[in-house]
């Protein structure tokens, strides 16, 4: 299969090894790659041994009859029109997340692609970890910690605490909870600006053009059926980030350290409720021994091939992510901000298409 990049150096750049994503995936021959920095362009060229580059990436769209282009670029306000360009050429997608900023771009995208009858697939890594797929989500479905009750999510803290990495880090987590649980059924959530709720006043542009943020601290309660999930990140010292999802059951405690880390996959606990120190009992289950990356890229490159397989009208080996499942954690991104404003618990399904603080105002209640 024919396989082109698109890439923007200085403008989310390749995101998550992105760039690597089908190289060296049997079958997969990188045609073309697309960045309009010329010195960035090069380096990409090198890196990925793709046989063209070009300037702009709808030309290269238009000229090579792509069958997959990688939407590497981490910059999420041109994650639409790239979309729709490869749609209009009739290219399957394997993109960056978040895939949008709104659920009324991921609709626009969606029937772009519906109507091309091409694939637009979200690249979660935690989706082609075997540790994860093969080993943590069978061990809880099975009752290997007992009756799963709740998960506390942690995030980032620093300059990057609070609302910043909701659409974009997060996700992980967030994906990972609809693959067990489903559909949540409502959120509560307070934003906070060092430690107070957030005003309008507070409201920022979010990284990588990921739409209005706001404050320096979120707490955000989702309800499942029989499940709570809690996520927390705040500014703190910013030293240490933690990162990480714990999912407590009655027999039992997991501990998953998120995609970005280095260290062991799994840590498992007999207890439901343990301590996290001074206790020999805790076991690692699985550690992926490989550093600087590397475990992005073998996730990349098993979802590759899985997408290949699918389009090739074989069975893949992992589940992969639809851009119609992608929209699910946009939503409950935007329903946080949105019990935010309200005070208020949100249900799901979230029937809103924007980012609610675009229109929020200071007549609204937060």
């Amino acid at each position: 299969m024919k396989i082109g990049i698109i890439g923007h150096t200085g403008c989310g750049d390749y995101g998550h090894s992105l760039d690597q994503a089908f190289v060296g995936v049997e079958g997969a021959e990188i045609a073309a790659l697309a960045d309009p920095v010329e010195e960035g362009r090069r380096e990409a060229l090198q890196r990925t041994g793709a046989a063209k580059g070009y300037a702009r990436y709808t030309d290269m769209l238009e000229r090579e009859q792509l069958d997959i282009v990688v939407l590497a670029t981490h910059e999420m306000s041109n994650h639409l029109a790239m979309v729709l360009a490869a749609a209009d050429q009739g290219t399957h997608v394997y993109a960056e997340k978040p895939l949008a900023r709104t659920p009324a771009e991921v609709d626009a995208m969606v029937e772009a692609c519906d109507r091309a009858g091409v694939l637009l697939i979200m690249a979660h890594p935690w989706r082609g970890r075997p540790e994860i797929q093969r080993q943590a989500i069978p061990m809880i479905r099975d009752g290997g910690i007992g009756e799963p009750r709740w998960a506390r999510m942690y995030g980032f803290g620093g300059e990057h605490g609070g609302d910043q990495w909701l659409i974009d880090l997060y996700p992980h987590f967030f994906d990972f909870l609809w693959q067990l649980f489903g559909e949540p059924s409502w959120c509560q959530a307070i934003i906070t600006q060092d430690g107070r709720p957030a005003r309008p006043s507070d409201r920022k542009e979010g990284l990588f053009g990921m739409g209005t943020s706001a404050g320096n601290g979120l707490w955000a309660h989702y309800q499942f059926d029989g499940f709570n999930a809690e996520f927390e990140s705040f500014a703190g010292d910013g030293i240490e980030n933690p990162y990480r999802i714990d999912i407590h059951g009655t027999e039992g405690t997991l501990i998953l350290p998120g995609p970005t880390q280095d260290g062991p996959d799994i840590y498992f606990h007999p207890h439901s409720n343990p301590r996290p120190f001074d206790d020999d009992r805790w076991e690692v289950l699985a550690h992926e021994r490989v550093t600087g990356g590397q475990k992005w890229i073998n996730a990349h490159h098993r979802m590759a091939r899985s997408m290949m397989d699918l389009i090739e009208g074989r069975k893949p080996e992992y589940e992969l992510c639809h851009a119609r499942t992608a929209r699910r954690h946009i939503e409950m991104a935007m329903a946080a901000h949105r019990s935010h404003i309200t005070g208020a618990r949100v249900a799901f399904p979230f029937t809103e298409t924007g980012n609610p603080f675009d229109t929020w105002t200071e007549e609204g209640r937060a």
